[in-house]
């Protein structure tokens, strides 16, 4: 089996590939670009139905399957992971030992996002 590679910044344009193809150039430059991908949100740049967040968030990501996901530590040592590693099994030991991490469906399905504002930004969760 080939080992999993995949840089943050290839992991960030595919992320917005996914979730953002809404957004124009002009907010990309304004709000995201040099910045943080989760700004589609907190600045509502796309459509956001079923998105959800804090607790609600916290719950759904918890609810889904794991098993197939790939991982953002955008701020840690960790990279990019083609698995969530077992010490993140869950919302609450995420926001417990990571400052900004993203998880997203390998299918891009949904994605789970926590951020280094805590509750004041987040954290997202929504469901494509």
């Amino acid at each position: 089996m080939p080992e999993f590679s995949m840089t943050k910044r290839r992991f960030i344009n595919q992320w917005l590939s996914h979730f953002a193809e809404d957004l124009s150039h002009e907010d990309y430059e304004k709000y995201v670009r040099d910045q943080f991908i989760w700004h589609i949100f907190s600045w509502e740049l796309v459509p956001l139905d079923g998105l959800l967040i804090g607790d609600e968030a916290r719950r759904a990501f918890d609810e889904q399957d794991k098993s197939r996901v790939i991982t953002c530590d955008l701020y840690g040592g960790e990279g990019v992971k083609d698995r969530l590693p077992a010490r993140y099994g869950n919302a609450e030991d995420i926001d417990k030992w990571t400052v900004e991490y993203y998880v997203v469906s390998k299918d891009y399905s949904w994605t789970y996002i926590k951020t280094h504002e805590c509750d004041l930004c987040g954290p997202y969760f929504i469901k494509r």
